[in-house]
């Protein structure tokens, strides 16, 4: 049987929520890296929708983006409204989380975003 994006997705969401539960508490660094595997949970997730519904995209780690896309083609994500609504903040945890020093996320973000996704 072969890989989908979905299955990607969730994989992203499990490592994302076994970091949480075994490391976050230790050292919230390592928050960041939760969120960075939320914010391609739900990414890779939408991806996929696309995909299934023959709707092309290009590479692009914008959620907002994605979920227009979506929406234009008539493609129903049955996203939970915190995603929706909060669709930049995960877009912005791809990089952020990555590359600027010093930039934490905040745990109370992390733990609603886990019960969302």
């Amino acid at each position: 049987m072969s890989e989908t994006l979905l299955d990607k997705a969730k994989q992203n969401y499990e490592v994302a929520n076994t970091l949480f539960q075994s490391l976050a508490n230790d050292d919230e660094a390592y928050l960041n890296y939760v969120g960075y595997h939320l914010q391609q949970a739900v990414e890779i997730a939408i991806k996929y929708e696309l995909s299934i519904h023959a709707v092309p995209y290009q590479k692009t780690d914008d959620i907002t983006h994605l979920i227009q896309l979506a929406n234009q083609n008539g493609v129903d994500l049955n996203l939970p409204e915190y995603i929706d609504d909060h669709s930049e903040m995960f877009t912005l945890w791809e990089s952020r989380t990555r590359y600027i020093i010093n930039y934490r996320l905040e745990k109370r973000k992390i733990e609603r975003a886990l019960e969302e996704v």
